[in-house]
């Protein structure tokens, strides 16, 4: 497209129609869509055919049971979302440095990512940096991965499939095994058998989805081994995982490490497999594309060569 046709285009564009289309195909339906925008469902459907008149191509092919982006509207979305995550971040964008180091700096964290490297490196950083602040939200993998793509996290700490188009450094790495409390029939019990777990309720990880897309050696785990197929309760949240555990509310898999104090007290007992017992790795994650605050690239910069830690060693 000739140069002057692009800047007719971006300033005839409705800037709202790319708004509604990102929430259509967030929410994968009109209807949906329409509910979140507080809109009628025919203002959505005109805004999106307005949409792809001005852009002159198809976006969504929607037909009886079928709401799929086409490859024009898969371009798109990847543009909007860096389009609006820039507009998020432009308030921390245009704060200015002076001589102090100002600004905030989100951490968007799985559960229990214990890593005494990271924790010297905060100490260190805020000592250096007193006026930077800091927030730090706990939440699924999907959801730390999302908010890092969508630039909402300065940084992530995330298990699961890194997009290729992050930034990502090893940070942990966890070896998992399986546990009861102590109301189960095979609480000490030495030697048992896979198969004497089968058709037992099983408590999940959000992530930990048979089928999912962040399926993992400990997924793999289950599926060879025939159990965990009852789940009766998920979490993201580690301690919560544990509380069920040992509540009898099911088996389930956790970090060996953070198993370690319940399995010593009496309240947790390890199930088989015993061997070759999976490990999944965690990431420190950020957006190459993200626009930073002073605050954010300077912390960004202060931690990117933290030393990692593999847990599993200390049960190998």
């Amino acid at each position: 497209m000739p140069d002057n046709r692009l800047e007719r285009f971006a300033h005839n564009l409705d800037w709202n129609l790319l708004r509604t289309f990102v929430v259509v195909v967030e929410e994968g339906s009109i209807t949906a869509a329409a509910n979140r925008l507080l809109l009628q469902q025919p203002a959505v459907s005109m805004a999106l055919k307005r949409l792809e008149q001005t852009v002159g191509q198809k976006l969504i092919d929607r037909r009886p049971g079928r709401f799929d982006l086409t490859e024009a509207g898969e371009k798109l979305h990847r543009q909007c979302r860096d389009i609006f995550a820039a507009v998020v971040r432009l308030p921390n964008a245009l704060e200015t440095a002076g001589k102090d180091v100002k600004g905030h700096v989100s951490i968007h964290s799985v559960s229990h990512v214990h890593n005494p490297a990271w924790d010297r490196r905060l100490e260190n950083f805020f000592r250096v940096h007193p006026k930077v602040t800091i927030s730090i939200t706990v939440e699924t993998t999907v959801s730390v991965i999302s908010a890092v793509e969508r630039n909402i996290a300065t940084i992530g700490l995330s298990d699961g499939n890194i997009p290729e188009g992050l930034s990502k450094a090893f940070h942990i790495r966890e070896q998992y095994a399986l546990y009861c409390g102590r109301g189960h029939r095979l609480f000490g019990v030495k030697d048992a058998a896979l198969n004497d777990l089968r058709g037992d309720p099983f408590i999940a990880f959000i992530a930990d989805v048979l089928g999912g897309q962040h399926m993992n050696a400990i997924t793999a785990v289950r599926a060879m081994g025939s159990f965990g197929q009852q789940v009766r309760a998920v979490s993201c949240n580690v301690e919560e995982v544990i509380r069920l555990i040992a509540a009898n509310t099911g088996i389930g898999m956790l970090p060996c490490h953070l198993a370690a104090p319940g399995l010593a007290a009496g309240r947790l007992w390890q199930l088989p497999p015993y061997d070759l017992l999976p490990t999944t790795d965690v990431f420190r994650i950020s957006n190459p594309n993200a626009i930073l605050n002073p605050a954010e690239a300077a912390f960004l910069k202060y931690v990117e060569d933290v030393e990692p830690l593999d847990h599993s060693v200390e049960y190998q």
